[in-house]
């Protein structure tokens, strides 16, 4: 098994790379840093597409091997390939299905905030098609020399499917020996101020809203008190705001942490409605988020039942 990272030719990956080293260390993993050379495939040599040119861009696609190598420090064991595919998306899986990757780690774009994650088409891509979450370091991620995961925090939006997910993160925490959090976010309706119907009401409806995710929440709490071994904290909070990324800065934040968001929220298969609650959440944390495609989640699940646990 492994932890494999995209490092994409041209653009700067020390989000990712940083990202994949917490992860691998955390999770006792090598890693394998992989760019991806969609000029050399063999459909573009058949086109007649320049000696030259292929050239250049595997030299590129070494180059940002050399760059990554200079990131991964002596106690992670890694290799670095480059990977010939029609594109960067079928690249990546492929490389993860060849190494038998437990996450596949990419960094959101460069054109992004600082500090949060903005969602490309190869991002985008993967999240629709993947068969293993995929971790997105937000730009300019950096967790610290010798860092392993501190907490995970599991979204919670009271469906079943969260609750899997966040019953699972609990065991994976417990294994890399950090906390679990389960957080539910709440960004205010915008019908709820065109109503006008003052701060007091408002704070009334999130107040109930809070009240029953809690106690939705209590039963998987219990569960995962119950985990041998547990993880090193366990907890529950909930963000609400003015707006998502108020609602998910109203609460603390490790450095070395990071938040799942299960697929369930994320729409069908085929598909990421980018109007979801989910991709807000995504495009707003300021921490690494974990995507679980639809596509992983029985698996995600079945790597964090107790039963499979040591």
């Amino acid at each position: 098994m492994s932890v494999v990272v995209g490092v994409a030719p041209g653009h700067c990956s020390h989000a990712a790379v940083h990202l994949a080293v917490l992860l691998a260390r955390s999770y006792g993993q090598p890693l394998v840093v992989a760019a991806v050379n969609a000029a050399g495939w063999g459909a573009g040599r058949s086109l007649g597409v320049d000696g030259e040119y292929r050239r250049f861009v595997v030299d590129q696609a070494r180059a940002a091997l050399d760059e990554a190598r200079a990131l991964v420090p002596a106690d992670i064991a890694a290799q670095y390939l480059v990977h010939d595919a029609s594109s960067s998306r079928r690249g990546l899986l492929e490389v993860c299905e060849q190494h038998r990757a437990i996450r596949l780690v990419v960094g959101a774009k460069d054109e992004g905030p600082h500090g949060e994650i903005a969602l490309g088409s190869v991002v985008t891509g993967l999240l629709q098609s993947a068969h293993v979450p995929v971790a997105i370091a937000p730009r300019g991620f950096g967790a610290g020399p010798g860092a392993r995961l501190e907490r995970i925090t599991a979204a919670y939006s009271g469906s079943e499917t969260s609750a899997e997910l966040a019953l699972a993160s609990a065991v994976i925490a417990a294994e890399s020996g950090c906390g679990i959090r389960l957080a539910a976010f709440f960004a205010r309706p915008r019908a709820l101020a065109a109503a006008a119907i003052g701060l007091d009401a408002e704070d009334a409806v999130i107040a109930e809203w809070s009240a029953t995710i809690r106690e939705q929440a209590d039963e998987i709490l219990d569960d995962i008190e119950r985990l041998d071994p547990a993880p090193a904290s366990i907890e529950m909070v909930v963000g609400a705001g003015a707006d998502w990324g108020e609602a998910l800065r109203a609460v603390d934040w490790k450095r070395a942490e990071a938040l799942l968001v299960g697929s369930s929220s994320l729409g069908p298969i085929a598909r990421v409605s980018l109007g979801s609650h989910a991709v807000k959440i995504v495009r707003h944390s300021p921490v690494p988020v974990v995507v679980v495609p639809r596509r992983a989640t029985d698996d995600y699940i079945a790597q964090g039942r107790p039963a499979s646990a040591g």
